[in-house]
């Protein structure tokens, strides 16, 4: 993706891997410019499962499930379960993310935060909205919110692509893409 088309957003209509072998990342907010030495598909990863009761919120959920390995770069995607009817997700269910730390939320604009719900588009046009970077074991905390008045319990799958890294010598600017990890301030 990266070289060959001279890309440098990391979000894509369709769900396709960000980097090829020999791409260069900086990952923001603080961890530098990497090379890209290998690329591995990641069918599917499980979250532990949660039960949130009637009009409640859960704060602080660690997702421990999507945290990479040393020196790797995850790239992933919450797509509807297939067959059609089903969500990725209850009704009534809203997320928002806290990536970096506890305290450190991401997708805020100056009034609102951005939240997960299943009336977010996860195909089409608009499928880039659940994408998510990880880096390393990064400190990933959903706080999830049942607006409904009755209990729910479910898990998320995750589907995407690993890049293990090593460090490049250039600048921030000649890296074919830039992703966020970790929130921060606009």
């Amino acid at each position: 993706m990266g070289s060959e088309t001279g890309s440098n957003t990391p979000y894509h209509t369709d769900f396709e891997p960000l980097l090829s072998v020999d791409d260069t990342v900086e990952i923001q907010p603080n961890n530098g410019v990497h090379a890209v030495e290998t690329v591995e598909l990641m069918p599917s990863v499980t979250t532990q499962e949660f039960t949130v009761a009637a009009n409640d919120t859960l704060q602080e959920q660690e997702i421990r499930a999507l945290y990479a390995q040393d020196g790797v770069l995850a790239q992933y995607r919450l797509p509807d379960p297939v067959g059609g009817g089903a969500d990725a997700f209850p009704d009534g269910v809203e997320i928002t993310i806290d990536q970096g730390g506890e305290e450190s939320p991401r997708f805020n604009n100056k009034t609102q935060r951005g939240r997960l719900t299943n009336e977010v588009p996860r195909y089409g046009e608009n499928a880039a909205f659940t994408e998510l970077y990880q880096y390393e074991d990064t400190d990933l905390f959903f706080n999830i919110e049942n607006t409904t008045g009755a209990e729910v319990t479910f898990e998320l799958v995750f589907a995407g692509f690993l890049y293990s890294l090593s460090r490049a010598d250039i600048a921030p600017s000649d890296a074919n893409a830039s992703v966020l990890t970790a929130g921060t301030r606009l």
